[in-house]
């Protein structure tokens, strides 16, 4: 039977910007009937990838880039005990199909490969011993090395090698407040200091602020099989992503927001399925001094009603800062290093 571990956090943002549109404008969904603001899980997903919980936590990330010179320079400076000339022709077989570019305006040439793949200095360095060895530059596309963790969660689509094609073994819900939102419109000035009045510019941005409900779901066996490893030898970086869905937080517009907050409710299930408690949220939480603790009063009493309803085997462990949960059916923590699976 197939484990899945639900991660569930309630996080309170003061006024913020941490998702926008293609016009700039904040991210919103109507869910319940009712305009909520919203955090994209592409964007929830890079912030984890780039956090320094998530970084201290794995041997190595992926880099995430179509740019094969740029990636070339970084390979050749990680190695330079290796010649460039075969670092290149790794690169060249390893990864999507290469092409060049010519910019009109500055006339220099410039290779990408045909699409934004993750890469790994790790996986290179081993093809690079492979060729070392003996191995045929053509037979690269062919070998199927091991994902790094943020590949075996968020997965990989190859075009161009199929046979490296890794299903996500996380799946990661779009963020959204558990109440109604108030888009508003920040009207700011930047002031010249060298005029005498007036100012060097003027512009908008909107802005909102919430408790946003973030829900994501981890298939324990998948992620073991994508990394060839044992569901205990995965726990440590399950339970860093329980830690990065509680602490990280996107960073766009935060040197002007500064909405560096950390969630106030997280709950951890396991269970034989996926499970999203999203619809505890259907009806929007009154928008008062106590959305926070309303919120986690709506979530706990829908996850009750779901695992009676339907009589799922889950078991539940959270950490509540504000003290509003009280339930048989889930055990509270006193550190969010308590949570553990």
């Amino acid at each position: 039977m197939t484990t899945f571990i639900n991660i569930h956090t309630l996080i309170s943002h003061p006024s913020s910007m941490m998702n926008r549109d293609d016009s700039g404008l904040q991210k919103t969904a109507v869910f319940g009937g009712s305009v909520r603001s919203r955090i994209s899980s592409q964007c929830l997903k890079r912030a984890i990838r780039q956090s320094d919980i998530y970084g201290e936590a794995v041997a190595e990330k992926s880099i995430r880039t179509n740019k094969f010179d740029d990636l070339l320079a970084l390979c050749v400076k990680e190695m330079p005990e290796t010649d460039a000339a075969l670092i290149e022709n790794v690169l060249l077989n390893i990864g999507s199909k290469v092409k060049s570019e010519k910019d009109k305006e500055s006339g220099k040439t410039s290779r990408h490969f045909d699409a934004v793949q993750p890469y790994a200095v790790g996986a290179i360095r081993e093809a690079i011993n492979m060729v070392e060895s003996g191995t045929e530059l053509k037979e690269l596309k062919k070998i199927v090395q091991i994902p790094t963790f943020d590949v075996a969660l968020s997965g990989r689509m190859d075009a161009s090698c199929p046979d490296r094609n890794v299903e996500a073994a996380m799946s990661v819900a779009h963020s959204l407040t558990t109440h109604s939102a108030d888009i508003e419109v920040d009207w700011f000035t930047a002031c010249d200091d060298l005029a005498e009045q007036g100012s060097g510019h003027i512009g908008t941005t909107e802005f909102s602020s919430g408790v946003f409900y973030r829900y994501a779901s981890i298939n324990i066996d998948l992620l073991a099989k994508n990394v060839k490893a044992t569901a205990a030898d995965v726990a440590p970086i399950v339970n860093t992503i329980i830690r990065c869905f509680a602490q990280v937080s996107p960073s766009a517009k935060q040197k002007v927001f500064a909405a560096h907050n950390q969630a106030d409710f997280v709950m951890a299930t396991q269970s034989n399925q996926p499970l999203s408690l999203a619809n505890a949220f259907r009806k929007p939480i009154e928008n008062g001094g106590d959305v926070m603790e309303n919120s986690i009063l709506a979530l706990v009493k829908h996850y009750e009603k779901l695992t009676s309803a339907y009589e799922l085997d889950s078991t539940a462990i959270a950490l509540d800062l504000t003290e509003t949960a009280h339930s048989d059916a889930i055990s509270l923590v006193n550190k969010i290093s308590d949570i553990r699976f």
